[in-house]
């Protein structure tokens, strides 16, 4: 966050909006927020922090599929088919029943966004600046449509860079296609065709899928705004400024639409008919990178980022049901069935805050570890692990791994 400072009787973190006053060895002040309490004690010794526990592995592999590439993406599961794309360009459709491929088909450049099926087809995004459909069964593509924002990509590294891993997914409601680009439009197009109905121009890039309800649209940009646009015409209805770049694709839970923030590590929840801030959701210095599900208990089960934590949020209020610690990033979505919440996490060799990549189960009443399967580094690659989201079929959970693999493991 950077030094302390001390001016005009006052402390504070220079650029971060977080002012402190020293008593008895404890600065006591608010971070960013003035409902946010922040607290820092002196101490001779920092924490040494504790290994994951002895726990078992789980279940072994009942499949894998190896792609030449890269999983950035999370499956996306239709009737017998799970589809998702590579970082080499190459768009797979994997049998879910035994890991054989049915089809691929080259884009000519990376995918880091998630499949969208509908009906017969299924679209994805390129970093070629286009959205392809397909058709779902054979690959043959029916259209492709340039949506601009090809070569935007800054992927991590050891030395830096925008940690700018995933892609709007395509959304399709309705005959029409609503997606957003890395240049900062938002397009609507016409399912048909692929045709430009309208386009919508923000200062950020879309890095997250929009959420459709009624005749409304609502999506995230990296320039700090959330928009609400009427999906007829594209007209903008209400814009809320999180003060952080929006990463993550809004969940309507209640009437109110919940997405995370990067920055200022919050998760919000607004007003969907207005934009009104309700509540929030403080992580704790970790960008809020998952998107959260609503389960069908009415709880919203989410991830986070450098805080390594599952979290079980109440819709209505903002309170935390349970956390629980997984030791990595949790960039992508938990998966609840049954009884038990599914997650995976990205690891890395270097990096501020101990990150070590997983499977695992969690007991979905009370967070509690039921097994973890730890993923090892990969030689000469920076991240190991899963980046995306777990999906379900036929009993199995489907994991895309950093190192080209789609594995399917017996739900348990």
């Amino acid at each position: 966050m950077g030094w302390v400072e001390f001016k005009d009787g006052q402390f504070s973190i220079g650029g971060a909006n977080t002012p402190f006053t020293l008593k008895d060895d404890t600065l006591i002040g608010t971070l960013w927020l003035p409902d946010l309490p922040f607290t820092l004690h002196r101490t001779d010794n920092l924490p040494t922090e504790p290994e994951p526990p002895a726990i078992g592995t789980g279940p072994e592999p009942a499949w894998t599929f190896h792609a030449d590439a890269a999983f950035w993406t999370s499956p996306v599961v239709a009737g017998d088919l799970a589809y998702l794309g590579a970082a080499n360009g190459k768009f797979h459709a994997v049998q879910s029943a035994d890991g054989k491929e049915r089809w691929s088909f080259d884009a000519g450049a990376a995918i880091y966004g998630n499949a969208t099926v509908d009906g017969g087809a299924v679209y994805f995004a390129a970093d070629n600046g286009r959205l392809y459909k397909l058709d779902r069964r054979t690959g043959t593509e029916i259209w492709r449509a340039e949506i601009g924002g090809a070569g935007i990509r800054s992927v991590p590294t050891p030395a830096g860079g925008d940690w700018d891993f995933t892609n709007a997914a395509a959304v399709v409601a309705n005959g029409v296609v609503f997606i957003g680009s890395a240049d900062g439009v938002f397009h609507a197009l016409e399912a048909g065709t692929g045709k430009s109905l309208w386009t919508f121009k923000t200062g950020g890039k879309f890095r997250a899928a929009a959420l459709v309800v009624g005749d409304r649209v609502y999506a995230g940009s990296t320039d700090n705004f959330v928009y609400a646009f009427d999906r007829r015409n594209g007209a903008p209805l209400w814009r809320f400024d999180t003060g952080s770049p929006v990463t993550t694709a809004p969940v309507l839970a209640d009437d109110k639409l919940v997405t995370g923030t990067r920055d200022q590590a919050l998760l919000y929840a607004l007003d969907a008919a207005t934009g009104q801030k309700l509540w929030t959701v403080f992580y704790w210095l970790s960008w809020v990178e998952s998107a959260p599900v609503l389960a069908a208990d009415g709880l919203l089960y989410i991830g986070a980022s450098d805080s390594r934590r599952v979290r079980v949020i109440e819709p209505a209020t903002g309170k935390i049901r349970w956390t629980a610690q997984v030791w990595g990033w949790t960039w992508g979505t938990p998966l609840v069935v049954g009884d038990t919440v599914y997650y995976g996490t990205a690891g890395a060799a270097q990096y501020f805050v101990t990150q070590k990549a997983s499977l695992g189960a969690l007991d979905r009443k009370t967070g509690a570890l039921l097994w973890r399967k730890p993923i090892p580094l990969l030689e000469k690659s920076y991240f190991a692990g899963i980046a995306g989201s777990l999906a379900c079929a036929d009993g199995m959970i489907l994991v895309a791994g950093l190192d080209g693999t789609l594995q399917a493991f017996p739900a348990k």
